[in-house]
């Protein structure tokens, strides 16, 4: 079974943010066991993953099939959930890769961490996107950088991502590297409800472009909701915050903080 123009025409119009057309790959990914695609088999990754009635289980397989600067997109269907249970548990490592999840609000597929503190979302390649997620960083404790961004042009939008609770905190959610440059953060809600997190963005490095554009980040922040992390070699150029609803709970700290020569 392969997909269809069909197939895909739904998925971009009406069931996910809007990527466009692609000459790449589309695979499907799905693991749920309910809601399931009349026809449709089991989630496997020794399916074809070329249709949502044959969809691989995991992402990260499903990110090994693609093929670097074709423009390959990843359909993650409603109801799929994955935990990232290490360092790099989902390895974003091919240039030009769309990560979509289908669905809206809670009926969206589910990111889950859990067992390691050093369990992340690796953005290691130029150009990835991942859109449309929920995604929750309180299944172990104290996750140090759920989301790890080294490379250009990489963007996370149209999620919903919970930091913190009464049991678990994560010390932070986007951490980016000198080579993010022009990585986008947009159409997001970061909620940390419980004291616990340092900062929802943090920057680190010299990074160009930065945009972090109508999100609504909401939380109890020990240094900021977004930081520019303090000390030589973190000066930003060109940052661009616009659009945003940021509260920080924590009175005595900030929503957003930069070094002084940031530009």
């Amino acid at each position: 079974m392969g997909v269809s123009n069909f197939d895909i025409l739904k998925a971009n119009g009406i069931f996910a943010p809007q990527v466009m057309n692609t000459t790449g790959k589309v695979y499907f990914v799905n693991n749920a066991t309910t809601g399931l695609p009349e026809g449709a088999i089991g989630g496997s990754d020794g399916n074809s993953g070329l249709s949502p009635l044959e969809p691989f289980s995991t992402i990260d397989y499903a990110v090994g099939r693609c093929a670097a600067s074709r423009g390959d997109v990843i359909y993650v269907m409603p109801g799929h959930s994955e935990a990232v249970t290490a360092a790099g548990g989902i390895d974003l490592d091919i240039i030009g890769l769309s990560v979509i999840g289908l669905g809206s609000e809670r009926n969206r597929p589910t990111i889950t961490f859990t067992t390691a503190a050093g369990a992340d979302i690796d953005f290691d390649a130029a150009n990835i996107k991942l859109k449309n997620f929920f995604i929750t960083t309180v299944g172990v404790a104290s996750v140090t950088a759920p989301f790890d961004i080294n490379a250009a042009d990489c963007e996370i939008s149209d999620c919903e991502i919970i930091l913190t609770d009464a049991t678990n905190q994560a010390a932070r959610g986007v951490v980016t590297a000198t080579a993010a440059a022009r990585f986008k953060f947009l159409r997001n809600i970061l909620r940390a409800p419980t004291a616990g997190a340092t900062s929802a963005i943090n920057l680190v490095g010299t990074e160009d472009g930065v945009e972090i554009a109508c999100n609504h980040i909401y939380g109890d922040f020990a240094t900021a909701a977004v930081e520019n992390a303090t000390g030589a070699g973190n000066v930003l150029t060109n940052v661009n915050v616009h659009d945003n609803y940021i509260q920080n709970l924590n009175a005595a700290d900030f929503a957003i903080e930069m070094v002084a020569a940031c530009t």
